[in-house]
C-alpha cells in the first residue's frame, strides 16, 4: 500500500492545481510566420523583377498602407466563415439563416479579395511594363499551384473538404 502513496500525492496535487482558475489566455502575438513569409516573398519578388531601391521603398509603403485594412478584412472573413461553419453543422439551423450567413461570408471574402486587388494594382503601377509582365507570369504560376492543390514548395495540399489531396501533377 505504501507504494501507491507517492502516486496518490501527485494525483492530489494535480487535482488541486486543476481546480484553480485558469490563467488568462495571452494576448495574440503578431503573426511572425506570416510576416516572415511576406518578407521572403518580397525579397524573392525584388530579385526576380530586379526592383530598384525606389521601387522597393514604394512597394513597402503600399503594403504598409493596406496592412490595417487587410487585417480587418481577414478577421471579418474568418469570423463569418466560422459562424457559417457552426450554423451549417447544426441540424436545426433554418435554411434562411444559413443563406444570410453564407451571403455575409461571401461578402466578407469579396471585401478581402478587393483589398488585395487594390494593393496589387498599386504595386503594378510602380513597375515597368517588363516587370509587370514578369510579375503576371509569376502570379499565374502561383495561381496554377493553388488550383492544383499544391502547397508550399510544390507539395500536394488539402482539398476543399480539408482532406489530404492527391498529387495532381
Amino acid at each position: 500500500m505504501k507504494m501507491f502513496a507517492p502516486a496518490a500525492l501527485v494525483f492530489g496535487i494535480c487535482l488541486a492545481a486543476s481546480a484553480q482558475a485558469p490563467a488568462p489566455a495571452p494576448a495574440p502575438a503578431p503573426r511572425p510566420r506570416m510576416e516572415e513569409g511576406h518578407a521572403r516573398m518580397m525579397d524573392h519578388m525584388a530579385k526576380a523583377l530586379h526592383l530598384t531601391d525606389a521601387q522597393k521603398a514604394s512597394i513597402k509603403d503600399i503594403h504598409a498602407r493596406h496592412q490595417g485594412a487587410l487585417e480587418s478584412r481577414r478577421k471579418a472573413a474568418g469570423d463569418t466563415r466560422r459562424a457559417f461553419g457552426e450554423a451549417i453543422r447544426k441540424a436545426d439551423t433554418p435554411t434562411a439563416d444559413l443563406k444570410k450567413l453564407h451571403a455575409a461570408m461571401a461578402d466578407a471574402n469579396l471585401d478581402l479579395l478587393l483589398e488585395h486587388r487594390a494593393q496589387r494594382q498599386e504595386v503594378h503601377a510602380v513597375l515597368t511594363p517588363e516587370q509587370r509582365e514578369k510579375a503576371a507570369r509569376m502570379e499565374g504560376r502561383m495561381e496554377g499551384m493553388r488550383m492544383r492543390g499544391e502547397g508550399r514548395h510544390g507539395h500536394p495540399g488539402m482539398d476543399p473538404m480539408g482532406l489530404p489531396g492527391e498529387d495532381r501533377r
